[in-house]
């Protein structure tokens, strides 16, 4: 197949449906010849935070001189974010040949009557096949979702489990509880394996700890670290076991993120031994994760956040907070209909100037007009804009004249990808016509 013809082959998959569960992606793998049982792996469950914490990691290998594969979902902007070799995203050639390997084995898989593998088993198999074949260190993997019937689930040991921060997401999969939900993720830890989670309540820890003693597992639960300085366009710096940190990352989430990501290497660095305390410095001071709190524009300040459930709503509230105090904001915004809207708005409407509603590019959104009316309930004093696509969306934002401090896009990754691919193209156009000004295209 051509690269045209595996991204379509690929997404066509999602005819099927998919569901979760590890039978189809065990056989699959075991056409494949299990080359995932040959790989290094720190599998990183959570709810949110397991992409920064997972890019802080992948920073740190790749500062160490480790060539570390990097396997994520969904992509923000092109198919290839999913896969990686350090900074390295899988090539056309390598997307074909991979697809090409990975489809004669479903359409085996479907001739004999052993199942039709999803969308997101047949991306992961190209993955493990890939890296195998590429021979690296080690592979950071990140759960699609909850842990226990995640296809990633399909591997048998792990050098690390990592648990970030647990919080309510998916509840018609994972359970209506935070110990429910945790039960889920805490499935990722292997006999006689190691986990690091993130700090929780009791009843949430006791889960990891069951889970622990059963597969005669080690667990550590991270130390959370003292906030430093915090500027929009200088990062954060903070403080952990007498050191200092710092990352160009501006979320106030990020510095607990890549805490959990320090002590993480920490247990794992007798595994990689070229792992320098400086390199732990420079890894996370380098690490970028993009759509989370990430500036597209300084003139009018415009910031993409990949907020998209309560928690993550609540996280953003306080960064918004911490950066302009009682001004307000334009939010542009999507939120998927499955998610907890009115309890994501809650969190939002108190920063708002006003707000554009639009459709988010995905089969599951709500739609402009619903999101409207919800946001009209709540606070009925609130402006409200109705877009039905990213690019007209994107067109208001660009004509908006008012006094708000930042617009800020957010409520689904989805929205956040297609806006921010938007933005891109503009610096690329602008680049284009002037290429002497390139080293401006963070500022545009």
């Amino acid at each position: 197949m051509t690269y045209e013809e595996s991204i379509k082959y690929i997404h066509d998959t999602a005819a099927f449906g998919s569901k979760l569960g590890l039978d189809n992606i065990r056989t699959l793998m075991s056409i494949l010849g299990n080359p995932q049982d040959e790989l290094k792996i720190i599998h990183i469950a959570g709810t949110n935070g397991k992409g920064s914490t997972a890019a802080y990691m992948l920073s740190v290998f790749e500062e160490a001189g480790y060539r570390t594969g990097f396997y994520t979902s969904p992509e923000l902007y092109r198919f290839s974010e999913r896969i990686r070799i350090n900074e390295d995203e899988i090539s056309d050639e390598d997307t074909a040949y991979y697809a090409t390997k990975i489809r004669e084995a479903a359409e085996y898989m479907a001739e004999s009557n052993l199942g039709n593998p999803s969308e997101f088993e047949l991306v992961l198999a190209m993955a493990f096949c890939y890296f195998y074949d590429k021979a690296v260190d080690a592979v950071i993997l990140e759960v699609g979702l909850g842990g226990r019937l995640d296809a990633t689930n399909v591997i048998s040991r792990s050098l690390l489990s990592v648990i970030t921060k647990i919080s309510y997401d998916h509840m018609q999969y994972l359970g209506d509880t935070l110990s429910q939900i945790a039960g889920e993720k805490a499935a990722i830890i292997k006999p006689q394996g190691r986990v690091i989670v993130y700090p929780a309540e009791k009843d949430v820890i006791n889960v990891f700890e069951n889970r622990c003693r059963e597969q005669q597992a080690e667990l550590y639960v991270a130390e959370l670290p003292s906030q430093g300085t915090a500027s929009l366009t200088e990062g954060q710096t903070f403080f952990m076991s007498d050191k200092t940190y710092t990352t160009k990352m501006a979320g106030l989430y990020e510095i607990n993120n890549a805490a959990l990501a320090i002590q993480a290497i920490g247990l794992i660095r007798k595994n990689f031994l070229r792992i320098s305390d400086e390199d732990i410095y420079e890894g996370i001071s380098k690490a970028s994760w993009p759509g989370r709190f990430e500036i597209l524009k300084h003139d009018p300040l415009i910031i993409a956040d990949g907020a998209h459930n309560e928690d993550g709503a609540e996280a953003l509230s306080d960064t918004l907070t911490k950066y302009f105090g009682e001004k307000k904001v334009s939010l542009c915004l999507g939120i998927l209909k499955d998610k907890e809207y009115a309890k994501m708005l809650s969190h939002l409407l108190p920063h708002a100037d006003h707000v554009i509603v639009c459709d988010v590019p995905n089969p599951r959104s709500l739609t402009a007009y619903e999101l409207a009316e919800v946001i009209h309930e709540k606070e009925p004093n609130v402006t409200t804009f109705i877009c039905h696509t990213a690019r007209e969306a994107y067109e208001r934002v660009q004509e908006e004249k008012n006094n708000a401090a930042a617009f800020i896009i957010c409520g689904s990754l989805y929205l956040v990808g297609s806006m921010r691919a938007l933005y891109l193209s503009r610096r690329l156009r602008k680049a284009s016509r002037n290429p002497l000004s390139a080293g401006t295209l963070l500022r545009s």
